[in-house]
């Protein structure tokens, strides 16, 4: 056979191979019966258009999705979205203890951290070592540490008032996140508050490995080999690329500085250090305390420590000083709470505050916090949904955006409106304020993140009675992008910002 006939054959059994692939998904695969678009069920690139062309705009589009086809869609060959507020604690229950979809999980770029490990008996072992950090009388002792950051980040306010500058604080919230979490996982701080740019380079290549994320869920060994290219050759191909590459770089390089550290020195710390303690202790087995494993998981434990919590907090901020009534509203009970706006309580007792728990729950309703549907996969058992029987080894997700932003549940979901915690029927909205998640696979940080919300709100308008808004705009706060997290269009100097009077 020569070359021709060789390619002519090669071609042939090529598109044999995708004709009846195609074939096999649409009438014969398990989902076959499932309602939702052809082209989802035949490639995952369907989802990578929305995704990597649109950027982000896939969980818009399954919401369309829902629209036309009913509660349950099939969104991917081997995937599965259910929108139905009354199953959210079914799927995610405590006592399932399902696998993570290895598939969707892979834009993560590492399986080893905890977040995005994949087999549920794994994740229990590593989740396990994290959860003592996390529990609410951990969170306790590191108060004081809190308050030293958020005091910094009020002095800093304090100086710009002086010089009439106008304080950003979409970085400004995150600068104080990622000082907060570094403290406590590697024990120091990255100096993010001291930095002139108010960490604002530090954002940009977190935000670079989020913009990333859809493209590597669609090429998982492209990342990994984008990660061994020399920077030169990163920088020309990708900036992106360069910048997280140099982020992952400095982290790994923080993690082995401390690990390395007098032992002395660290137990000396009022509070423990998360990274040093997870690799030093004997809760992990040995081959989950290698070098390797935790420098990925610091990497990890910064991420998810800071950008959620600074999400949040500009949301919060934004919304109280664009609403007149609740900004005073709020003052009225913070200045009668807190006679001396120096002396700020701990957490325990703000959350007895009524009109700013209201407003934290709202800020967590509206802001969503993660976008992405979450799939589990259950390895040996079907799943029950209504009359649908879904096979083992199917991908099923929720997202918390179609639960906290459902109009039959919260009436007019897109406005801020703190009030509606505070009706007599509210405790049963509590049930579908889902931010943090469900079950065993929920948000470890919960409390950590609380804290911070609560302290640093009371702190921010307590202090700042006079503060006001400078230029932002419901478009520079609107969510147009799901990458894992929702986030706002990447339009560099836009953001909130405001002036100390």
């Amino acid at each position: 056979m020569d070359g021709r006939g060789f390619a002519l054959v090669t071609l042939i059994g090529f598109a044999t191979y995708l004709i009846s692939g195609a074939i096999y998904r649409l009438f014969c695969h398990p989902l076959s019966r499932f309602p939702g678009p052809k082209l989802a069920a035949l490639t995952t690139l369907y989802e990578g258009y929305y995704d990597v062309i649109k950027a982000g705009s896939y969980i818009f589009q399954i919401g369309k999705m829902h629209d036309q086809y009913g509660p349950i869609v099939r969104v991917g060959p081997n995937e599965v979205h259910i929108l139905d507020p009354t199953y959210y604690d079914t799927l995610y229950s405590k006592t399932n203890r399902w696998d993570k979809y290895d598939w969707f999980y892979s834009m993560m770029g590492n399986p080893q951290a905890t977040f995005a490990t994949i087999n549920a008996d794994v994740h229990r072992i590593r989740r396990g070592a994290l959860n003592p950090f996390f529990s609410a009388q951990a969170v306790g002792r590191l108060r004081s540490t809190m308050l030293f950051l958020i005091d910094r980040l009020v002095t800093r306010m304090e100086n710009a008032a002086l010089r009439k500058e106008t304080v950003p604080l979409f970085y400004a919230y995150r600068a104080l996140t990622v000082d907060i979490i570094s403290e406590y996982a590697f024990g120091s701080t990255l100096q993010m508050l001291d930095r002139a740019d108010w960490g604002a380079s530090f954002y940009s290549a977190w935000r670079s490995l989020w913009q990333l994320s859809p493209l590597t869920r669609q090429w998982p060994s492209l990342f990994a080999f984008m990660m061994k290219l020399p920077q030169w050759m990163q920088e020309l191909l990708n900036p992106k690329t360069a910048e997280v590459a140099k982020m992952f770089r400095d982290v790994d390089q923080l993690t082995m500085e401390l690990l390395q550290t007098d032992p002395k020195s660290v137990k000396a710390k009022s509070h423990p250090t998360m990274v040093w303690e997870i690799a030093y202790s004997d809760v992990l087995p040995a081959h989950e305390r290698t070098r390797d494993r935790i420098s990925v998981e610091a990497n990890n434990l910064l991420a998810a420590g800071f950008e959620t919590t600074g999400a949040m907090l500009t949301v919060a901020t934004f919304h109280v000083l664009s609403n007149p009534n609740v900004h005073q509203r709020l003052q009225q009970e913070l200045e009668f709470a807190i006679p001396d706006s120096a002396k700020i309580p701990n957490h325990q007792v703000l959350e007895k505050l009524p009109y700013l728990s209201a407003i934290i729950k709202e800020t967590l309703r509206i802001a969503v916090g993660a976008y992405s549907r979450l799939p589990r996969v259950s390895p040996h058992e079907s799943i029950a949904y209504r009359e649908w029987v879904i096979p083992p080894n199917t991908a099923v997700g929720m997202s918390a955006l179609f639960i906290e932003h459902n109009p039959m549940i919260f009436p007019n979901p897109d406005s801020f409106l703190p009030e509606r915690w505070l009706r007599d029927d509210c405790r049963a909205l509590e049930r579908y304020l889902v931010t943090f998640g469900r079950g065993s696979r929920m948000c470890v940080g919960i409390n950590l993140a609380y804290a911070e919300l609560y302290a640093v709100l009371a702190t921010i308008i307590r202090r700042f009675p006079q503060l006001r808004l400078d230029g932002p705009t419901a478009y520079d706060m609107e969510i147009v992008s799901d990458y894992f997290a929702g986030m706002t269009r990447d339009e560099g100097g836009r953001g909130l910002k405001v002036r100390v009077n």
